[in-house]
């Protein structure tokens, strides 16, 4: 899994057979990171931290 805010992050997921999670934090809308690859989007990383459950995570 990679997490990033920008599509170069994105895309270098993609390339590297990773599982791409876009933050928009970064400046770039969610359709820009959509488009670039993530399978998810979220607002920040607490967002992400908060809904983890949608990645198959679970905090220990």
């Amino acid at each position: 899994m990679v997490v990033g805010d920008s599509v170069w992050d994105l895309l270098a997921a993609r390339r590297a057979g990773a599982l791409g999670i876009g933050l928009l934090s970064g400046g770039y809308g969610r359709d820009e990171l959509e488009r670039s690859g993530a399978f998810r989007v979220y607002a920040d990383p607490e967002d992400m931290r908060n809904r983890l459950d949608e990645l198959g995570v679970r905090l220990g």
